[in-house]
Parts: C-alpha cells; structure tokens; sequence
C-alpha cells in the first residue's frame, strides 16, 4: 500500500502521482507533481512528505498564493487525512493514502506503519533540532499570510541546507524540525557536518526579520548519540526514522536553550566529538526533564 495525487488541473487534463518519501509540487520540471501549465503556482510550491514512517504532511515552501487543504491556508505542516483536499491557485489535488493498484496484491509487502525488520539498525548520530524563537507571539502580530510565507520560506532554505550536506529531515513538529547526520559512521565528521549547519542557519536567521521588522530569531539544539533507524512502509520506500533516548534528549536540551536564554545548546556526547573545545562554554551538569541522569550541557561561544 502507498500513497497518491489525483491532480485536476483548471485547464489540462486530470492525471495522477504516486508519492513514495516525498513529493514536491511547483512550476518546474524538477518537481514530483509539475503544475508549468498554471503561472499563479510558485517554482517550488509546497512538499509532501512521511514524517514519522506513515504519516504525510504537507508543507507550504513560502508559496506566494499559498496551498489550501480542505479550504484551511497551510500555516503549520498539516498531517494529510485519507481524501484530504488540496488546493494550489486553480488547480485540486485529492491526497489518497491508498494506492493498491500501485502496489498490486502481492503479501511481500511491508504495510503502512509496520517495521521491515530486515533493515532495522541502531547507529549513532549527529542530531539538531532548531525551533523558532517567539512564535506563537508573533502569530498574534502578523496576518496569517504573512506567516505561512515567512515559515514556509524557512522550512525550503533550512531544507535545502540539510539535504545540501547529506543530512536527513526526519520530522516538523509545529516551528521545529528534528535533522540528524550519519552517512559517514564517524561522530567527529557527522557532528562537524551537523555543527556546520547550525552555523548556517544562525546567519540566515540573522539576515532576516519578521514582516512587520522584528529580529527573527531561532534556537538550535545538538547531540551524538545511538538512535534506532528503520524504514517503515512499503518496500523500505518511505523515509527513515529514528527512535531513542538520544532523540529525547535533543528535544530536551532544545528546552534547556529557553531557560538558559541560548541561542546554541549541545551535549557533552556531541561536544567530545568536536576538535574546537574553544567554542563552547562548559554549561555544568543539567538535570532533563524525564531523565534521571545528568547531561553536561554546553553552549556556544559567539
């Protein structure tokens, strides 16, 4: 079982997509679902995608018209329902969470949720979350087109920097996104790469402001540590994701950075992967919430 598009088109004919990790819709031909005939669809428009190994969410890439599901404007990435009507300027999309002809009826299949255990690892990884700072305040102080333009346009360039350095998005949860690095095998390599990504994304948060001018502001949060990765679905095609301790304790350092005013907070694990101690501050001994062990924390010199 898979996932699929049905596309009806305003002034071409229907046709439909299926979707296995992801699915982008724009403009351009390098896109999954290509809408060139409709010039109010932006170059990269929107993406769908399995955030947590059966589940899709759609999210807006700072579209300038926006993407519209069941008639509600995509702020925040939106989970898709079976039937799920998606509307992008002229054109409706139907989000099918089904597709058996694609798949046919064959038993070897992996369903929808469960675990292809031939491919399940535990490995360790580089893990980032970055949240932004303020949000829920500012969504009181723009329109909401302002902000699915502003968010979406943060999710596509942070995206893009993940991708661009072999990393994996393994999830947005509201303003926050869960990417770890683990290509290489080895933490001083896959932290170096994690940390050069927190590095940019600080300056291109720095060289933005909100719409109506305010600072745009974001938290970044890192750790090494051994995670469980399966791929879930059909066939292993759907993306990977990770389970474990170490993902915890990303999202819970990521909680630390509020109290601690931090525009940068990693683990000692991560920070022993580093060869520039000098760039960190020695943060002491923090007790998470939810572990009974203390995590010496470390935060970024600027």
């Amino acid at each position: 079982m898979g996932a699929k598009l049905k596309i009806q088109p305003a002034t071409a004919e229907p046709f439909e997509v299926g979707i296995g990790n992801t699915a982008s819709i724009g403009r351009t031909r390098e896109n999954t679902v290509c809408l060139s005939f409709s010039p109010l669809v932006s170059r990269q428009h929107a993406l769908i995608r399995c955030h947590n190994g059966w589940q899709y969410q759609l999210i807006d890439l700072g579209s300038r018209n926006g993407t519209y599901v069941n008639d509600e404007r995509v702020v925040m990435p939106v989970t898709l329902t079976d039937g799920a009507k998606i509307r992008i300027a002229d054109n409706q999309l139907v989000f099918l969470e089904h597709d058996d002809e694609a798949c046919g009826e064959s038993n070897a299949m992996t369903m929808i949720g469960s675990v292809d255990h031939s491919v399940v690892e535990a490995r360790p990884v580089a893990l980032l979350v970055c949240d932004i700072r303020g949000f829920s305040t500012m969504s009181e102080k723009i329109s909401g087109e302002e902000m699915a333009q502003t968010l979406g346009a943060w999710f596509r360039e942070t995206g893009n920097m993940v991708a661009q350095s072999a990393g994996t998005i393994d999830k947005f949860i509201g303003d926050a996104m869960l990417a770890y690095w683990g290509v290489t095998g080895r933490g001083p390599a896959d932290c170096g790469t994690a940390f050069a990504a927190t590095k940019r994304m600080l300056a291109l948060a720095d060289s933005r402001t909100w719409p109506n001018g305010e600072a745009f502001k974001i938290a970044i949060s890192l750790h090494y540590g051994r995670v469980t990765c399966s791929n879930v679905g059909v066939a292993a095609e759907r993306d990977a994701t990770i389970i474990g301790d170490a993902v915890n304790t990303v999202f819970r350092l990521e909680a630390l950075s509020k109290e601690l005013n931090r525009r940068v907070v990693m683990s000692g694990d991560f920070s022993a992967q580093m060869p520039d101690v000098k760039k960190f501050e020695d943060l002491g001994e923090r007790t998470l919430k939810g572990k009974s062990q203390t995590v010496r924390a470390f935060g970024l010199v600027e």
